[in-house]
């Protein structure tokens, strides 16, 4: 035991003697010593300090005591105790803005711009009121059923943004002092009916595949559109036939392909789970022959960049006039013709990621095992991938023609019939 009594029982109340326990831990050739008041009081919560009672609760900080050596920091560095009124914010949207800078943001997230947008979203609806008015499920419950963001969005959509509050409150009831005293996230309050969502099952037609490709190469590759219609058809091809995530592919550079195996590499950094995976492709197959083209900019160039190999993040303008243009309308250049271009758009409604469904969604009529399938998209489980596996009615058909024309065997009469 590593507590000891520094009177060494010279006191009045001797063995019961509690104001002057001491703390004596030599841990890796260093020896520390500090009263358990001094350690304890410190770190009690803001308006209930008070000295230690009983040998059990010293025998309780001991063990805090010693777990503060073991992580390397010195437990006899003074800690001055945080005041209610230096962390706690008057409203939702500084709480909001307190949770991003001291939870999301040191906690490195990959999605944090995603994150930051929920945020936004929230401080714009809910920023205004006081902090623990979110304590009540009502303005929650409003926000949910009759704001204009709520009819605006899907139900995806909207339940990832109250996901993102609800993860706020649970750290705001972490803290200490806690910003709140209750969550209103409960089956009595504000619930989140996921199997309402509906799932997205766009896919891309061959035809419609071909007129994207071909409105690149020719609709697109000119001095006006600054000659960006083979990059986009190399980065559709490669979303297509690698499975790719946007983030991922764009990163990919010549020296990550190994021509010995046919497989590109993505490294953990780039990748959205952190983890490394080796994607292998056709040797004969179309993404080979834009990985040997690109191959003559040098080791560190990008293969899906720009003309010159260097990193290009977005192409994100040229990839909605290709879409129109594929789709035969022709886009309004002026700023009242933006909001016609997008109400077309959204008729279409193609998006880039559909790219990725559709290629996972191609082996899978080709044969390709589910478990393949998963390892190509970087998925942790069958069940993620499997949400990404839309089967066409024409795939559907082809599948059940094999129990068509299985004729079985033959039934039997029953007896006495």
């Amino acid at each position: 035991m590593a507590i000891r009594r520094r009177c060494n029982g010279t006191c009045k109340n001797g063995r019961r003697c509690l104001e002057h326990l001491l703390f004596d831990v030599m841990y890796q050739g260093m020896r520390y010593r500090m009263t358990v008041n001094e350690f304890a009081v410190p770190r009690m919560d803001v308006g209930k300090q008070r000295p230690i009672q009983s040998m059990e609760e010293a025998r309780d900080w001991e063990r805090l005591f010693i777990g503060e050596i073991k992580a390397s920091r010195d437990p006899r560095r003074p800690r001055t105790p945080r005041k209610p009124t230096d962390v706690a914010p008057k409203d939702v949207a500084g709480f909001l803005d307190a949770y991003v800078e001291r939870c999301a943001k040191p906690a490195g997230l990959k999605s944090e711009k995603a994150l930051c947008s929920r945020v936004a979203v929230l401080k714009r609806y809910l920023g205004d009121l006081p902090l623990d008015s979110l304590e009540d499920p009502d303005d929650i419950n409003r926000f949910k059923t009759n704001s204009d963001y709520a009819e605006d969005v899907e139900l995806a959509t909207l339940n990832r943004t109250l996901e993102t509050l609800r993860a706020a409150m649970n750290w705001g009831l972490a803290q200490t002092p806690p910003f709140f005293k209750k969550s209103p996230f409960h089956r009595y309050g504000v619930r989140m009916n996921k199997k309402a969502e509906t799932m997205r099952d766009r896919r891309l037609l061959r035809d419609e595949e071909k007129l994207l490709l071909d409105a690149a190469l020719q609709r697109m590759n000119t001095a006006e559109h600054q000659f960006v219609g083979p990059l986009l058809h190399d980065r559709i091809v490669g979303a297509l036939e690698l499975c790719c995530r946007r983030g991922e592919m764009l990163l990919i550079q010549n020296k990550r392909v190994n021509w010995e195996t046919f497989q590109i590499g993505i490294p953990g950094a780039t990748a959205k789970d952190k983890e490394n995976r080796r994607i292998p492709f056709n040797p004969e197959g179309r993404v080979a022959a834009i990985l040997e083209r690109r191959k003559k900019l040098g080791p560190d160039a990008y293969v899906f960049g720009s003309a010159a190999g260097g990193y290009q993040p977005e192409l994100q303008t040229a990839w909605e006039t290709l879409r129109l243009f594929a789709h035969g309308i022709e886009p309004r250049p002026t700023r009242k013709g933006a909001a016609w271009n997008r109400e077309q758009l959204q008729q279409i409604d193609l998006r880039w990621h559909d790219l990725r469904h559709e290629g996972a969604c191609r082996l899978l009529a080709d044969g390709v095992d589910i478990r393949i399938i998963q390892l190509m998209l970087g998925h942790a489980s069958i069940q993620q991938t499997q949400r990404y596996l839309n089967v066409t009615d024409e795939e559907l058909r082809r599948g059940l023609e094999v129990s068509w024309n299985n004729k079985g065997r033959p039934l039997r009469l029953a007896a006495g019939a």
